[in-house]
């Protein structure tokens, strides 16, 4: 069954504020990402990779100018929080990410305030962090706990689990606060409008004229190494992204995600790009090993070495929910680690022993060997 997708053009420029202020605050210059990647890359993508992060360099040089570094709550909102993708503004926008809702001001503001109500009052979401994300999924076996211990169960500094209650239970004062800044830093931007409808309009047209010809099985296939129609096949909505221009983050394959998929692709990705083929960030190295060292993952991992299983068959031999099992699967997934196909209506997953034998190849090599 084909996948419909559509192809956002609108530049989301608050989501690319946040993601240029974080940036700014942690230090992360469009210019020491281009050196890294003409590093990593093949000569022929250079001349693409260094026009890009250019123009992007130049925005960052003029927004950081405008910026006042030492207003305490622009440290607060947008310093690296837990890991070295996220920040207490992300925290505060992400439902926003995980959805194509628009609309007021008013109506964005109310929208997220009950997203972190959901997150306060249903006791049966067992709250973690990924690498861009605070994460919810459906506490195995049923368990029910209160919004305290879950805050209390994550793992990070006594702290920053302060700061999260303070953030969930106030969240309406903090968006208030959170879209002041953004206000200044979006007029900002604004100015370079031409150059970022630019780089937009690119990245869309090429992704446009992709889905023309290809599906958005194929597009998995190749960034996931998902066999084709082995996907859910729900409404897909690729959105580009200029300041965050060096990852590709698919949220979907996942029950409470709700009736589409989002795939947020960085304006120097094409469909050439391969989880499993290209070279390890430390950054992505750290996550992977991540993913091997929890418990369930692993397990799961070590149920599907051999052979092919269903997420029904893996959640009642692990004594899982089929909704957990679809959790760990997701981000299985996005790293590459797991084979997904469809046999007989069925979805099975199967471990990437080739995905698995690289993230420890290069661990050792960087290790021990570089």
């Amino acid at each position: 069954m084909s996948i419909e997708c559509t192809v956002i053009k609108e530049i989301d420029y608050y989501t690319e504020s946040i993601e240029l202020l974080f940036r700014i605050v942690n230090k992360n210059s469009y210019q020491n990402l281009k050196i890294d990647l003409l590093k990593r890359t093949d000569e022929e993508k250079h001349a693409k990779i260094c026009y890009q992060l250019d123009k992007l360099f130049f925005i960052q040089e003029d927004i950081e100018k405008h910026t006042d570094m030492n207003n305490p709550d622009i440290k607060f909102y947008f310093t690296k929080f837990i890991s070295d993708n996220i920040c207490i503004a992300k925290i505060l926008y992400q439902c926003m990410r995980h959805s194509i809702f628009s609309g007021s001001r008013k109506d964005i503001k109310s929208y997220i305030e009950q997203s972190f109500d959901s997150i306060k009052n249903n006791n049966t979401l067992e709250l973690s962090f990924d690498d861009i994300d605070l994460k919810t999924s459906v506490y195995e076996n049923g368990q029910r706990v209160s919004f305290t211990d879950r805050i209390g169960s994550l793992e990070c500094e006594p702290a920053q689990k302060w700061q999260l209650l303070e953030l969930i239970e106030h969240s309406g004062r903090h968006l208030d606060i959170l879209y002041e800044i953004l206000d200044q830093t979006v007029a900002a931007l604004k100015k370079h409008e031409e150059t970022l409808v630019e780089l937009k309009e690119a990245a869309t047209e090429y992704w446009v004229e992709y889905f023309e010809q290809h599906n958005f099985h194929k597009l998995m296939n190749s960034f996931y190494n998902i066999s084709e129609d082995s996907y859910p096949s729900k409404p897909t909505f690729i959105r580009t992204q200029i300041m965050c221009c060096n990852r590709v983050i698919f949220y979907g394959n996942d029950e409470n995600m709700g009736d589409y998929h989002i795939l947020d692709v960085g304006i120097l990705f094409d469909c050439n790009y391969q989880v499993t083929k290209r070279q390890l960030t430390n950054q992505e190295l750290s996550n992977g090993l991540k993913l091997l060292s929890d418990p369930s993952k692993f397990e799961i991992l070590r149920f599907i070495r051999n052979k092919k299983a269903y997420g029904q068959e893996i959640a009642a031999e692990l004594k899982l929910t089929t909704a957990t099992i679809s959790h760990h699967m997701n981000t299985l997934m996005k790293m590459g680690l797991i084979n997904i196909e469809k046999s007989d209506n069925r979805v099975y997953y199967q471990l990437n022993k080739e995905a698995v034998n690289y993230l420890l190849e290069v661990t050792k090599n960087k290790l021990l060997e570089e």
